[in-house]
Protein backbone atom coordinates (compact mmCIF):
# COMPACT_ATOMS: atom_id res chain seq x y z
CA UNK A 1 0.00 0.00 0.00
CA UNK A 2 2.80 2.39 0.87
CA UNK A 3 4.46 1.75 -2.51
CA UNK A 4 1.17 2.37 -4.31
CA UNK A 5 0.68 5.62 -2.42
CA UNK A 6 4.23 6.64 -3.23
CA UNK A 7 3.67 6.07 -6.96
CA UNK A 8 0.40 8.03 -6.78
CA UNK A 9 2.16 10.93 -5.07
CA UNK A 10 4.94 10.95 -7.68
CA UNK A 11 2.37 10.89 -10.48
CA UNK A 12 0.51 13.81 -8.90
CA UNK A 13 3.70 15.84 -8.54
CA UNK A 14 4.63 15.16 -12.19
CA UNK A 15 1.14 16.20 -13.29
CA UNK A 16 1.35 19.47 -11.36
CA UNK A 17 4.81 20.17 -12.79
CA UNK A 18 3.51 19.47 -16.28
CA UNK A 19 0.54 21.81 -15.81
CA UNK A 20 2.82 24.46 -14.44
CA UNK A 21 5.06 24.20 -17.50
CA UNK A 22 2.09 24.58 -19.80
CA UNK A 23 1.00 27.68 -17.93
CA UNK A 24 4.45 29.21 -18.23
CA UNK A 25 4.48 28.51 -21.98
CA UNK A 26 1.14 30.23 -22.62
CA UNK A 27 1.22 31.97 -25.99
CA UNK A 28 1.07 35.76 -25.86
CA UNK A 29 -1.41 36.45 -28.66
CA UNK A 30 -0.94 40.22 -28.51
CA UNK A 31 2.81 39.81 -28.87
CA UNK A 32 2.38 37.51 -31.89
CA UNK A 33 -0.02 39.97 -33.54
CA UNK A 34 2.29 42.90 -32.82
CA UNK A 35 5.25 41.03 -34.31
CA UNK A 36 3.12 40.09 -37.30
CA UNK A 37 2.34 43.72 -38.04
CA UNK A 38 6.02 44.61 -37.70
CA UNK A 39 6.83 42.03 -40.37
CA UNK A 40 3.98 43.28 -42.54
CA UNK A 41 5.22 46.86 -42.30
CA UNK A 42 8.59 45.91 -43.81
CA UNK A 43 7.09 43.74 -46.54
CA UNK A 44 7.93 40.36 -45.01
CA UNK A 45 4.49 38.95 -45.74
CA UNK A 46 5.30 35.24 -45.35
CA UNK A 47 6.77 35.85 -41.91
CA UNK A 48 3.79 38.02 -41.02
CA UNK A 49 1.39 35.27 -42.12
CA UNK A 50 3.19 32.75 -39.94
CA UNK A 51 2.90 34.97 -36.87
CA UNK A 52 -0.75 35.87 -37.48
CA UNK A 53 -1.62 32.21 -38.03
CA UNK A 54 0.08 31.30 -34.74
CA UNK A 55 -2.03 33.95 -33.04
CA UNK A 56 -5.23 32.55 -34.56
CA UNK A 57 -4.31 29.05 -33.41
CA UNK A 58 -3.93 30.40 -29.90
CA UNK A 59 -7.07 32.55 -30.06
CA UNK A 60 -9.48 31.98 -32.93
CA UNK A 61 -11.46 35.07 -31.88
CA UNK A 62 -8.59 37.49 -32.55
CA UNK A 63 -10.00 39.79 -35.22
CA UNK A 64 -6.73 41.74 -35.42
CA UNK A 65 -4.82 38.56 -36.28
CA UNK A 66 -7.46 37.63 -38.85
CA UNK A 67 -7.22 41.10 -40.43
CA UNK A 68 -3.44 40.71 -40.46
CA UNK A 69 -3.76 37.46 -42.41
CA UNK A 70 -5.95 39.25 -44.95
CA UNK A 71 -3.53 42.14 -45.41
CA UNK A 72 -0.58 39.76 -45.67
CA UNK A 73 -2.27 37.84 -48.47
CA UNK A 74 -3.11 41.15 -50.14
CA UNK A 75 0.55 42.14 -49.86
CA UNK A 76 1.44 38.86 -51.59
CA UNK A 77 -1.01 39.84 -54.37
CA UNK A 78 -3.30 36.93 -53.56
CA UNK A 79 -6.53 38.90 -53.73
CA UNK A 80 -9.02 36.03 -53.46
CA UNK A 81 -7.27 34.59 -50.41
CA UNK A 82 -7.28 38.09 -48.91
CA UNK A 83 -11.02 38.38 -49.54
CA UNK A 84 -11.67 35.08 -47.76
CA UNK A 85 -9.68 36.18 -44.71
CA UNK A 86 -11.16 39.68 -44.52
CA UNK A 87 -14.66 38.16 -44.62
CA UNK A 88 -13.72 35.94 -41.66
CA UNK A 89 -12.49 39.03 -39.81
CA UNK A 90 -15.84 40.75 -40.29
CA UNK A 91 -17.59 37.74 -38.77
CA UNK A 92 -15.45 38.29 -35.68
CA UNK A 93 -15.81 42.09 -35.71
CA UNK A 94 -18.50 43.58 -37.94
CA UNK A 95 -17.16 47.15 -37.68
CA UNK A 96 -13.54 46.33 -38.53
CA UNK A 97 -12.72 49.25 -40.82
CA UNK A 98 -9.34 47.79 -41.82
CA UNK A 99 -11.11 44.68 -43.13
CA UNK A 100 -13.51 46.75 -45.26
CA UNK A 101 -10.57 48.72 -46.65
CA UNK A 102 -8.72 45.54 -47.53
CA UNK A 103 -11.83 44.07 -49.13
CA UNK A 104 -12.34 47.15 -51.29
CA UNK A 105 -8.86 46.82 -52.79
CA UNK A 106 -9.04 43.05 -53.13
CA UNK A 107 -12.44 43.16 -54.86
CA UNK A 108 -11.12 45.80 -57.25
CA UNK A 109 -8.20 43.49 -58.03
CA UNK A 110 -10.55 40.61 -58.94
CA UNK A 111 -12.78 42.99 -60.94
CA UNK A 112 -15.79 42.71 -58.65
CA UNK A 113 -16.47 46.41 -58.89
CA UNK A 114 -19.82 46.54 -57.11
CA UNK A 115 -18.34 44.83 -54.04
CA UNK A 116 -15.31 47.12 -54.20
CA UNK A 117 -17.59 50.16 -54.02
CA UNK A 118 -19.74 48.69 -51.24
CA UNK A 119 -16.74 47.90 -49.02
CA UNK A 120 -14.95 51.18 -49.70
CA UNK A 121 -18.14 53.05 -48.80
CA UNK A 122 -18.61 50.93 -45.67
CA UNK A 123 -15.10 51.90 -44.56
CA UNK A 124 -15.75 55.58 -45.26
CA UNK A 125 -19.04 55.44 -43.36
CA UNK A 126 -17.16 54.11 -40.34
CA UNK A 127 -14.14 56.43 -40.68
CA UNK A 128 -14.50 59.29 -43.17
CA UNK A 129 -10.91 60.40 -42.51
CA UNK A 130 -9.47 56.87 -42.51
CA UNK A 131 -5.76 56.20 -42.18
CA UNK A 132 -4.37 52.66 -41.97
CA UNK A 133 -2.30 52.57 -38.81
CA UNK A 134 0.03 49.89 -40.22
CA UNK A 135 0.68 51.93 -43.36
CA UNK A 136 -0.31 55.59 -42.82
CA UNK A 137 -0.06 56.26 -46.55
CA UNK A 138 -3.21 54.21 -47.13
CA UNK A 139 -5.96 56.71 -46.45
CA UNK A 140 -9.48 57.71 -47.39
CA UNK A 141 -8.04 59.06 -50.65
CA UNK A 142 -7.28 55.48 -51.69
CA UNK A 143 -10.85 54.49 -50.88
CA UNK A 144 -12.26 57.28 -53.04
CA UNK A 145 -9.93 56.18 -55.85
CA UNK A 146 -11.20 52.59 -55.55
CA UNK A 147 -14.75 53.94 -55.87
CA UNK A 148 -13.83 56.16 -58.83
CA UNK A 149 -12.12 53.32 -60.68
CA UNK A 150 -14.94 50.91 -59.97
CA UNK A 151 -17.60 53.31 -61.26
CA UNK A 152 -15.48 53.90 -64.36
CA UNK A 153 -15.20 50.18 -65.11
CA UNK A 154 -18.95 49.83 -64.52
CA UNK A 155 -19.53 52.54 -67.10
CA UNK A 156 -20.82 55.12 -64.60
CA UNK A 157 -18.56 57.93 -65.77
CA UNK A 158 -20.23 60.83 -63.97
CA UNK A 159 -20.19 58.98 -60.65
CA UNK A 160 -16.55 58.18 -61.25
CA UNK A 161 -15.85 61.89 -61.75
CA UNK A 162 -17.75 62.73 -58.54
CA UNK A 163 -15.44 60.40 -56.61
CA UNK A 164 -12.39 61.89 -58.30
CA UNK A 165 -13.49 65.34 -57.17
CA UNK A 166 -13.54 64.06 -53.61
CA UNK A 167 -9.81 63.54 -54.04
CA UNK A 168 -9.18 66.69 -56.09
CA UNK A 169 -11.91 69.33 -55.87
CA UNK A 170 -10.32 71.36 -58.66
CA UNK A 171 -10.82 68.61 -61.21
CA UNK A 172 -12.93 69.83 -64.13
CA UNK A 173 -13.76 67.74 -67.19
CA UNK A 174 -16.30 68.42 -69.90
CA UNK A 175 -18.99 65.75 -69.91
CA UNK A 176 -18.43 65.27 -73.61
CA UNK A 177 -14.80 64.36 -72.89
CA UNK A 178 -15.36 62.04 -69.93
CA UNK A 179 -14.81 58.82 -71.85
CA UNK A 180 -11.43 59.90 -73.20
CA UNK A 181 -10.20 61.93 -70.21
CA UNK A 182 -11.18 59.77 -67.21
CA UNK A 183 -8.68 56.96 -67.91
CA UNK A 184 -5.84 59.52 -67.98
CA UNK A 185 -7.01 61.16 -64.77
CA UNK A 186 -7.42 57.85 -62.96
CA UNK A 187 -3.98 56.72 -64.09
CA UNK A 188 -2.42 59.98 -62.88
CA UNK A 189 -4.11 59.73 -59.48
CA UNK A 190 -3.04 56.10 -59.16
CA UNK A 191 0.56 57.01 -59.93
CA UNK A 192 0.51 59.91 -57.47
CA UNK A 193 -0.82 57.73 -54.65
CA UNK A 194 1.55 54.90 -55.50
CA UNK A 195 4.49 57.30 -55.56
CA UNK A 196 3.52 58.60 -52.15
CA UNK A 197 3.35 55.06 -50.81
CA UNK A 198 6.87 54.26 -52.02
CA UNK A 199 8.41 57.52 -50.78
CA UNK A 200 8.03 56.96 -47.06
Amino acid sequence: MQIARLFSLVALVLLLISCGADFDDTVDVNELVSSGWEKYAVGEFDEALNLFNQAILADNQSSDAQIGIGWSFFGKQKAQSAINEFEKALVLKSDATDAYVGLSGAYLAVENYKSAIENAQAALDLQPDYTFVHNPLITSRNLHLVIAKSYYFLGNLEQSLDSIRTIDESMEVEKSNLESELPKILEKLTQNLAQGMTNE
